[in-house]
Parts: C-alpha cells; sequence; structure tokens
C-alpha cells in the first residue's frame, strides 16, 4: 500500500414566508439528494487498518480484549467470531489518505491512524453510557451487556490501545511524536465538547452558534486531527497541514449536522439507532437549534414545557413541534454548507485535481449519507 481559537462563522438565512431568521447554513429548505454510496477513499484502505488494528488489539482471553473486540464487531457478546460491522473507518481513511495526498506513503500513517480509531472508539464507548444508547451499529452497545462500570473499563482499554499504537516504533519518530500531541489535544477538546453536550441537554433555546461551538469542538477535533496527523507523517508543510486541519474541522461540522438530522429522520435500518433516542433525551441537536430559531412564540414556549421533565409522551410531541416547524426539509442542506468550506481548504492546500477531487466525493457524501 502506498500509503488562537477563531470566531464561528454563522450565516443568516430567512426562513421563506415564516417571516423569521434562522442563523445557520445557506438554503436550509432545499431538497437535498441523498446517497449510499461510500466514496472510494472510504473503500480504499479498509482492508489494511482492518488488519493492522486486528494484529494491535487485546488478546480476547482478558475481559478487557473480549468487551473492546465485541464493541468492534469481532466477536459476539459469547466471545464466538462475528462479522458485525466496524463502523466507517472516517477517521482512520482520512489519516491515510491526507498521507498520500500530501506526497508520503500511507504505511507511514498506520500506527497514526490507528491510534485515531481507537481514541474515536473509546468516546463512542463512553458516550453510549453517558447517553443511555443501548444499540449501535444494530447491536447492543458494549454497557448494556456488562454493565456501565465495565463499560468504562472498556473505554479506558480503548485509549490506551491508542496510546500504544502512537508510540509504536517507526522510521519517523519526530513527526510521529507530533502526531501524538495533535491527537492528545483534539481528544482534550473532544472531552471539552463532550462536558458542553451534556451540560446543555435540555435547553432547546441553545443558539445555533452555541451548537457549532459544540460540535466543532466534539466532532470536529478529531477530524481536523485525522486529515493534519496524515499530512504530518507524509512531512508535509505546517501550511498544509493546517489547511488540512480545518478542511476535517469543517468536514466534522457536516458530520455531525448531518447525524444529527439522520438521529431523528433516519431510517434506523441504515443507521442501526433509534431514532426516537435524541429527541427522548432532549439532547441539543441540530433539528431542534434550527426549528426553535424558526418557531412561533407559542411553539417555542411549548417546546420548552416539553423538553422539562414528567410530560407523558414528550418525544412524540417534540417530533411534532419539529415538523410544524419545517420538519427535514428545514435542516437538511446545511451539512453542504460545511462541505463546501471544507472542500476550499483542500483546494487551497495545491493538491493535484484527482485528488481533490477524492475530497470532493468524501465531502458530498458526509452531507449527504443515509447511515
Amino acid at each position: 500500500m502506498r500509503a488562537g481559537r477563531q470566531k464561528t462563522a454563522v450565516p443568516t438565512v430567512t426562513m421563506g414566508n415564516r417571516g423569521s431568521s434562522m442563523s445557520s447554513s445557506p438554503a436550509l429548505a432545499a431538497h437535498v439528494e441523498t446517497t449510499n454510496i461510500s466514496p472510494s477513499v472510504l473503500s480504499r484502505y479498509t482492508s489494511d487498518i482492518a488488519r493492522y488494528l486486528r494484529a494491535n488489539a487485546l488478546p480476547q482471553s482478558s475481559l478487557a480484549g473480549t468487551m473492546t473486540s465485541y464493541h468492534m464487531g469481532w466477536i459476539d457478546a459469547g466471545g464466538h467470531s462475528h462479522d458485525a460491522s466496524p463502523g466507517k473507518l472516517v477517521r482512520p481513511s482520512l489519516c491515510l489518505w491526507a498521507c498520500e495526498a500530501s506526497g508520503g506513503d500511507a504505511v507511514l500513517a498506520l500506527p497514526v491512524a490507528a491510534a485515531l480509531e481507537w481514541t474515536h472508539n473509546f468516546t463512542l464507548v463512553h458516550d453510549d453510557i453517558q447517553d443511555g444508547d443501548r444499540m449501535r451499529r444494530h447491536r447492543e452497545t458494549v454497557w448494556a451487556i456488562w454493565g456501565a462500570p465495565q463499560g468504562i473499563n472498556a473505554g479506558d482499554a480503548l485509549h490506551a490501545l491508542a496510546m500504544r499504537s502512537l508510540t509504536a516504533s517507526g522510521p519517523y519518530p519526530e513527526r510521529q511524536l507530533r502526531a501524538a500531541r495533535i491527537i492528545a489535544d483534539a481528544t482534550l477538546v473532544t472531552v471539552e465538547g463532550q462536558c458542553l453536550d451534556l451540560r446543555m441537554e435540555g435547553r432547546p433555546e441553545a443558539s445555533v452558534r452555541a451548537y457549532l461551538r459544540v460540535v466543532g469542538f466534539k466532532t470536529g477535533a478529531l477530524l481536523g486531527a485525522s486529515l493534519q496527523t496524515g499530512a504530518v507523517m507524509s512531512g508535509a508543510s505546517d501550511q498544509t497541514a493546517q489547511r488540512f486541519r480545518k478542511a476535517g474541522e469543517l468536514l466534522g461540522k457536516a458530520f455531525q449536522i448531518r447525524d444529527d438530522w439522520l438521529g431523528v429522520w433516519g431510517d434506523t435500518s441504515a443507521t442501526g439507532k433509534s431514532s426516537e433516542g435524541d429527541v427522548t433525551r432532549r439532547k441539543l441537536t441540530f433539528p431542534i437549534v434550527a426549528a426553535f430559531s424558526a418557531m412561533k412564540p407559542v411553539q417555542r414556549e411549548r417546546l420548552r414545557e416539553l423538553f422539562g421533565s414528567g410530560v407523558r409522551d414528550a418525544g412524540r410531541q417534540i417530533r411534532a413541534l419539529l415538523e410544524a416547524a419545517g420538519g427535514p426539509e428545514l435542516t437538511a442542506s446545511a451539512p453542504q454548507h460545511y462541505a463546501a468550506r471544507a472542500i476550499r481548504e483542500i483546494k487551497a492546500a495545491g493538491l493535484v485535481p484527482a485528488r481533490v477531487a477524492e475530497f470532493v466525493e468524501v465531502a458530498e457524501y458526509v452531507a449527504k449519507r443515509v447511515r
């Protein structure tokens, strides 16, 4: 295989004949085509990534090894071999792509790519516990089987695997040390994003700007690190690496906004997650903050009431309010705004047209995916 904080831009959109404006992305009410065709970049490296992950996983003879292997989709809860989906492998794939796109050999970035995937999965295991989610990728979550305390242990083990991967010996230790620092910094930002996300649950009046700050931390940081570390491992210039980081952060916003949309209106057979989870838990998602901005005062007040505790059948009623405020059409095209900005960053990095075209394919998939 060849291998200082900025202000968040929040464009303003007038909501057609609703007579109100919403701080968000352009053309929110436009029809958006969807796709379930994964781009070539997200399949090109999967075999190499999967092989490297399994070769460096914990032994399944340990309980931590059993739980982490189950989470990764390699075994069932009884410890028998299983071929469940390991996820999209977006972060490690983007890392390897960035290494090649900026002139390096993707083999050099494999330990870093693996560390990104271990890190991402450690956050997922802990996130499932904090959110009370019992299903992921069409299967029960780790904590739903072994309990929350053991789920925490499984997440900690995945984090340790990331650290071990980053300290593996390689031909460019200085590059790898820099990549390790980038991932550590991104992980701290991700944790802060999760802290803010939990604190803002139950607050439908939160601004779009506040929401974008949370998702920039929670999702954008690690995607930014994925592209940045790939460029670093190739020996690219600091300027190029920073362009890649910015592109990844913007792609992360597109990814999370689309994920939020799928969490409310997506096909559960495709997403592998309940469509009721985010609404029932009163999570701060893009459909909530965008709809709140477009609602009439009486609708806003009702939404606040429903976000309070003890309201019977609140989930269904919240969904009905979202539908009344514009429903899926209100927010469906927002991810494309950030995907387009990410593409502009990559175009400015001076890559050959073929590599730019590959990233465009990824960005469009992220903004329009159905799972």
